[in-house]
């Protein structure tokens, strides 16, 4: 379950490097408030998997906790408070190339992490 976990997440980290490469962004795409129902639909999926590792792994392993818990403080933020939620993705002082870039470094070093979670 780690191995495909991890590589959901390399793969969704690479899918959002390459569409800021190519001029598509799918970053952007995802940050529009009509497409709330696909961003919460991706980290709905990545809050099942997660918790799939969590509760049936023997010890507890820590680091897919707290990922999963900034999943959910994510999909709670986006349904509690929306218009925090896409004021601030809409700020003009927001670079927004270097948030695509650094968005797609974190999930593939969340990636990362969830690969070596079972060593550690």
């Amino acid at each position: 379950m780690l191995i495909l976990l991890s590589s959901l997440y390399f793969l969704y980290g690479f899918v959002l490097f390459y569409t800021y490469i190519k001029g598509y962004s799918l970053l952007r795409y995802l940050l529009k408030r009509k497409n709330i129902n696909i961003q919460l639909s991706i980290e709905l999926i990545f809050i099942i998997l997660t918790s799939l590792v969590v509760f049936t792994s023997q010890p507890l392993n820590w680091i897919v906790a707290l990922i999963m818990l900034f999943h959910v403080v994510g999909v709670i933020w986006i349904v509690t408070n929306p218009n925090s939620y896409y004021s601030m993705a809409e700020e003009t002082t927001l670079d927004i190339d270097s948030l695509e870039i650094a968005t797609s470094m974190i999930v593939i070093a969340m990636g990362i992490f969830v690969y070596f979670s079972r060593i550690i």
